[in-house]
């Protein structure tokens, strides 16, 4: 299993702020209500006692039934790997990170340009990330454009299969027909459906749009995967301002609706369906209308989530890691490290995005290396100071004060790489030794790195069992309706 580090030390919100906003999204859920574009989640929401108003498709959901849906939740969630070693489990305040996809151009590694991402891409990216030791799941950082629409996301859960043995994610874009597809090939991995649920080793991951509608296939979706007891996330992407209020409360009063909303439909099908709530906070800069990602205002907002995490006991989808800037840069450090150290102190469970460029226009390997290294940093801040006889020293503080220096004792040499990390990436040496390895910037150091991982990592997969999974896609393609 996967040693998850320990966020929660950082709060924005009292307890009374927690709960206001908490009833805050009751009253939207009550009064406001969503509408839901399925047919079948609507029959499930009626059948419970919510109000509906046919012609507009807007249900109206009670507060008892949120709040009951919020208990039935699982309060700790194990997601699998392919291989126990690299299992985690979602609770408390404990942190893991991860990419995912969405973004159609990738920054090219050997030239450093912006271009469109292939499928090739994707099953690198998934086989790089499953080298990365500070990376806790995976998804493709990129979705390809070289194949057929209506099986994207088919391609997509192939190319994490076979790239990783880490836990993987799957973005929900497809009609019902093809979510069920995309359940057998993940079966077909794991010996058939009943192992497939004993160790998921997948998580379905799918979008309300905001304002406060349910989309027909991202909502059938999560219904389809939690009839089956498999992991399910539902987070709304945010842009206050825009989608959202401006204000950050507002935003995430409504983002948190739109999540539980979900959550009502799967625990009402499925009692007991593991769910992952939160929404994917983003800002609309006025000055440009674009959204952004790398904002202190979205981590203002992925903090109070975790705040209100903990008053629900059910784990987070989080964000961290992105940033607005174009290339791996001084920017991108700035907002990546940034956002990476805020939403693992404020202790968000699954924090996706990691390596974003662009404001989730572009992926890149460089960048999801940098952001690994900025992940060993956070872990280390996390663990803290651990405070004892051996680690107060008061004898070796006694012992190097008669021989002049700390270098030449054991407990230096019993504790320096227990209490301190070692990065890899960035640059401690001397002036002299920097200039004579190059003058390489954090970037080439990067990019050196990458191709080494490259050219060393190699992830074992079955060729009969890819086979079969390349036969299944072949056979779904047809449909015009798969991607919402």
């Amino acid at each position: 299993m996967r040693e998850l580090a320990k966020g929660g030390q950082l709060k924005i919100l009292e307890k009374e702020e927690v709960e206001r906003i908490h009833y805050a999204v009751l009253e939207v859920l009550e009064n406001a209500g969503v509408k839901v574009e399925s047919e079948e989640a609507r029959k499930i929401l009626v059948n419970a006692g919510c109000e509906i108003e046919k012609k507009k498709e807007i249900v109206r959901i009670p507060g008892y039934l949120v709040e009951e849906s919020i208990r039935k939740a699982p309060k700790s969630i194990r997601l699998c790997g392919q291989n126990k070693e690299n299992d985690i489990i979602l609770e408390g305040r404990k942190v893991c990170f991860g990419p995912t996809c969405g973004p159609t151009s990738i920054i090219d590694l050997d030239t450093g340009e912006k271009r469109d991402a292939t499928f090739r891409d994707c099953e690198d990216s998934c086989r790089f990330a499953d080298a990365l030791s500070n990376i806790d799941f995976v998804m493709p950082i990129v979705s390809p454009t070289d194949v057929p629409s209506e099986v994207l996301g088919l391609y997509e859960e192939l190319a994490t299969l076979t790239g990783t043995k880490k836990h993987g994610l799957l973005f929900a874009y497809h009609e019902k027909r093809l979510i069920e597809r995309q359940i057998e090939m993940a079966s077909l991995v794991a010996g058939g459906e009943k192992e497939l649920k004993k160790r998921p080793f997948l998580t379905l991951y799918g979008e309300p749009r905001s304002p406060l509608t349910l989309g027909k296939n991202a909502t059938e979706a999560i219904i389809v995967w939690g009839k089956r007891g498999l992991p399910v996330i539902y987070a709304p992407c945010i842009i206050a301002g825009a989608t959202a209020p401006i204000t950050l409360a507002g935003a995430v009063v409504q983002g948190v609706a739109e999540s539980l909303a979900g959550n009502v439909l799967v625990q009402l099908e499925n009692p007991g369906t593991p769910f992952i709530f939160g929404a994917v906070p983003q800002v609309i800069d006025m000055r440009y209308a674009l959204t952004t990602y790398g904002s202190p205002e979205a981590m203002l907002m992925d903090v109070a989530q975790a705040q209100l995490s903990d008053y629900y006991q059910i784990p987070l989808f989080g964000t961290g890691g992105v940033t607005d800037s174009k290339y791996p840069d001084g920017q991108q450090g700035i907002e990546a490290g940034m956002g990476i150290l805020v939403s693992a102190l404020a202790g968000q469970n699954l924090i996706h995005d990691i390596g974003y460029l662009e404001s989730a226009l572009a992926g890149s390997f460089d960048s999801l290396l940098i952001c690994d290294e900025i992940i060993s940093y956070t872990k280390r801040v996390l663990k803290g100071i651990e405070v004892n006889r051996q680690t107060l020293a008061p004898d070796t503080i006694s012992d190097a004060f008669e021989s002049g220096n700390f270098l030449q004792l054991k407990h230096t040499r019993e504790f320096f790489q227990k209490e301190h990390i070692l990065p890899e990436l960035i640059d401690r040496s001397s002036r002299k030794a920097w200039e004579a390895k190059g003058r390489k910037e954090l970037r080439g150091r990067a990019r050196e790195k990458a191709k080494k991982i490259f050219g060393e990592h190699r992830v074992e997969f079955p060729k009969d069992v890819r086979r079969e999974l390349e036969r299944i896609i072949n056979e779904s393609k047809g449909t015009k309706k798969g991607v919402e």
